[in-house]
């Protein structure tokens, strides 16, 4: 095996960067300053402020078909104190993997075959905290431990993320994320790859948003936009660069009854999503689905128990 040296690489933490929730997704990931639900901590932690109560929010994908394995579970407990910086706090843990990864040998007539076969997975473990600046204005702050598993190498690594929510009026927000702000890092263990540098780095992302809400008897829509910046000189690999500036756009639309049942469309960088979601009681369950053109489509489901 020959030494990998890595200071910085471009898609380290693209396996982080897939979105959470069946909520989030069928809305295109446009969700920077709402709608918020136990989603919340991923997409934006300020918004842990507005999730009144707690909850329990689990979610599972079959991503590029059934080609990954797509989890998540978290805890939200937001029970607002004018006396308390902090208000709210949650945590979550996220997961994507695998198996297929074939470990191969040279024999004797220098031809590969295959010795073993490894499964692979990414995992994060986050812990957030949110609280108000002034009364308009939220902040959140979310701490991610990163274990890499890629079958004959292992990697841990930390990122720290920061939030912030306006609320300008009772229809329109206006969020801002940026993720991996101190700019993360993912060390491997040097088992395959040598002692050499081999250290990947995971650069920030900022994410704007916009959050418009109309009410009108007992129907409410919410249009959503966002957009990721990077300064990666992504190229041909974002939807739209300039430079070493790339910018991928996300809209959403949903139309809610009575706050029972829900129904969403929208488009997360180009491709088409759409889904549903209802809420009976303490339980809700939100239903997503994204077409791909040059993979199998994805589905997602996720439920959460509020209290």
């Amino acid at each position: 095996m020959f030494p990998l040296t890595v200071s910085a690489a471009k898609f380290a933490g693209d396996a982080f960067a897939l979105g959470v929730g069946a909520r989030s997704l069928a809305l295109g990931g446009a969700v920077i300053a709402g709608p918020f639900d136990g989603s919340v901590a991923y997409w934006n932690p300020a918004g842990m402020v507005r999730s009144n109560g707690r909850s329990i929010t689990a979610m599972h994908a079959e991503t590029f078909g059934s080609l990954l394995n797509h989890d998540y579970i978290s805890y939200i407990d937001a029970r607002p104190s004018s006396r308390n910086v902090v208000s709210a706090y949650g945590f979550y843990l996220y997961y994507l993997g695998g198996g297929g990864i074939k470990i191969t040998a040279l024999n004797e007539y220098n031809r590969p075959y295959v010795v073993r076969e490894e499964s692979h997975g990414d995992y994060l473990l986050a812990g957030s905290i949110a609280g108000n600046i002034s009364t308009n204005l939220d902040f959140g702050l979310t701490a991610k431990l990163i274990y890499r598993d890629i079958g004959t190498e292992s990697g841990k690594g930390l990122t720290l993320d920061f939030g912030l929510l306006y609320h300008v009026s009772n229809s329109f927000d206006i969020g801002l994320m940026i993720t991996d702000a101190t700019t993360g890092f993912i060390r491997y263990s040097g088992e395959t790859f040598g002692t050499g540098g081999n250290t990947e780095s995971i650069y920030p992302t900022v994410k704007p948003g916009l959050s418009l809400t109309y009410a009108y008897n007992e129907f409410t829509g919410r249009f959503l936009v966002s957009g990721d910046i990077r300064f990666e000189s992504l190229k041909q690999t974002a939807q739209y660069w300039s430079g070493a500036l790339s910018l991928d756009s996300h809209f959403g639309f949903e139309l809610g009854y009575r706050d029972i049942a829900f129904g969403r469309i929208g488009s997360d960088i180009g491709r088409f999503t759409i889904g549903g979601g209802v809420r009976v009681n303490r339980f809700v369950i939100d239903l997503a689905y994204l077409h791909q053109g040059d993979f199998d489509a994805t589905y997602r489901v996720s439920g959460s128990y509020l209290f």
